[in-house]
């Protein structure tokens, strides 16, 4: 019963599409002549039809989510809205910058070859297609002043319709995009297999155990300072979580597991039913403090898988910044915050090196951040409660 809804899931489709495309990368690479030319320019053709579908729907999905969650947070409480954005904000970015810190400290520590002679390079695609589309920040600004325009005006009919653009775009997700991403990266793990460069790929097996401890690290950290400044067990919210931690594990999706965290945090004494409605279905949508550290990690590890040398400690640290910003909205699509921030990775860590390697650098991104997605998800729905809590305490204090 577990097997078949894992194998029914997208980590298990991407686990299924990556197992499948070594093996056919195996089968390929004995090949010459033109039966191997046929067969890499099919692979070829998969991964750049399919690649330039994902990040066309990119922008879709920054506006789509991000312009819908602004006009949720309309209503009297303005402090309280800068409030639990403040700290959900925080959380996020001293998570990345733990994530960095971590990951420059420990990445150098993998077992990594040193690059050899490519057993077989790659031929231009034989069918090039290049979708215009926006770029990734011009999508932030639009949703961000789309929403903010929404509740100045005080329009609940373009409010609605933008509910309804969110909707519509997270059901081409579910019915385009989440599809077609087996076969991207069954392709382009297919095509790492005839490059012969799947001899490294061990190096990710310790990056996620890593990603994980600080999560649990995080988890606990978050949940101190909740006790800190409430004056309170903050055990008696984060005992109440486990179910929540493992629907979220199960599901790797924020928003899906929102209605079973309701019901774990409202049976914590320490927090009110109105303060929980508030306010935790608001951190659901803003507050993804264990994405963006498996994020963050990841584009380390990558990179350094790909290159063999860290990333400037400038670019990561522009990264975090507007990771945290993007981060918003992305609940509501699995393995979205890694979707929505792909091309500012690339545009930002890969421009000056090799921007040439996006695609590739893209797909084991996307295969690894997704199988061990629902990790961050649990942390994110688990240290939610914890802010919660934060936000019951502020409350108290400006009403007396």
């Amino acid at each position: 019963m577990v097997i078949n809804r894992f194998l029914k899931s997208t980590a298990g489709r991407l686990a299924i599409a990556i197992v499948v495309g070594i093996a056919l990368g195996f089968l390929v690479s004995p090949l010459s002549g033109a039966w191997k030319t046929v067969a890499v320019q099919g692979l070829l053709i998969v991964k750049q039809i399919t690649s330039q579908v994902i990040f066309f729907m990119v922008p879709l999905i920054i506006i789509g989510c991000v312009a819908p969650s602004i006009t949720s947070f309309k209503g009297n409480a303005t402090k309280l809205l800068f409030m639990t954005i403040g700290i959900a904000y925080l959380s996020s970015i001293l998570a990345a910058m733990l994530s960095i810190g971590v990951s420059y400290v420990t990445v150098p520590l993998f077992q990594i070859e040193e690059p050899t002679e490519v057993a077989y390079v790659l031929p231009k695609v034989i069918f090039p297609l290049e979708i215009p589309t926006m770029d990734t920040m011009s999508a932030l600004l639009l949703a961000i002043l789309l929403g903010l325009g929404t509740v100045w005006i005080s329009s609940e009919r373009f409010s609605l319709a933008l509910k309804d653009v969110q909707t519509m775009v997270l059901t081409v997700v579910k019915r385009v995009l989440l599809p077609i991403l087996p076969l991207f990266v069954g392709a382009s793990f297919a095509l790492l297999s005839i490059e012969g460069k799947l001899n490294q790929m061990t190096v990710f097996l310790p990056a996620v155990l890593i990603i994980v401890c600080c999560q649990l690290f995080w988890i606990a950290v978050v949940y101190g300072v909740a006790s800190l400044y409430s004056r309170k067990n903050s055990w008696e919210v984060l005992r109440h979580y486990p179910q929540a931690y493992f629907t979220a594990l199960g599901s790797m999706s924020s928003a899906a597991t929102l209605p079973v965290a309701l019901d774990c945090i409202k049976k914590s004494r320490n927090v009110s039913k109105d303060t929980a409605d508030f306010a935790l279905p608001m951190f659901c949508n803003i507050h993804l403090c264990g994405s963006v550290i498996s994020e963050l990690f990841l584009v380390v590890t990558t990179y350094y898988f790909f290159f063999h040398q860290l990333p400037p400690i400038g670019s990561l640290m522009l990264l975090a910044v507007l990771v945290c910003i993007i981060a918003i909205g992305s609940p509501g699509v699995p393995g979205g915050i890694n979707m929505s921030c792909s091309s500012l990775v690339m545009s930002i860590v890969l421009a000056a090196y090799a921007p040439e390697k996006g695609d590739q650098f893209f797909a084991v991104m996307t295969a690894i951040y997704t199988i061990q997605d629902g990790f961050g998800t649990a942390c994110n729905i688990t240290c939610d409660g914890a802010l919660t809590l934060i936000t019951e305490t502020y409350l108290k204090r400006i009403n007396h």
